[in-house]
């Protein structure tokens, strides 16, 4: 696994989710705002509530660590 983080900016989440498509993630995790001011989290099938969690945390070390290009 490789210790940067990539950001891919994008004008808006649909974009977002577009470049995330065609077989290049075995995984997925995406979290968000609801245009109502939610908060909403999915994940693919095949991740376990424990392997959510340490996407996310892997993710908060990076950004904090700014680890992150």
């Amino acid at each position: 696994m490789a210790n940067i983080v990539k950001l891919h900016p994008a004008a808006d989440p649909d974009e977002v989710l577009k470049a995330a498509t065609g077989g290049i993630y075995e995984s997925v995790v995406i979290l968000g705002w609801t245009k109502d001011d939610g908060f909403s989290g999915r994940a693919s099938l095949n991740l376990e509530t424990a392997d959510v969690l340490l996407l996310v945390e892997i993710f908060k070390a990076a950004l904090i660590s700014e680890a992150v290009e």
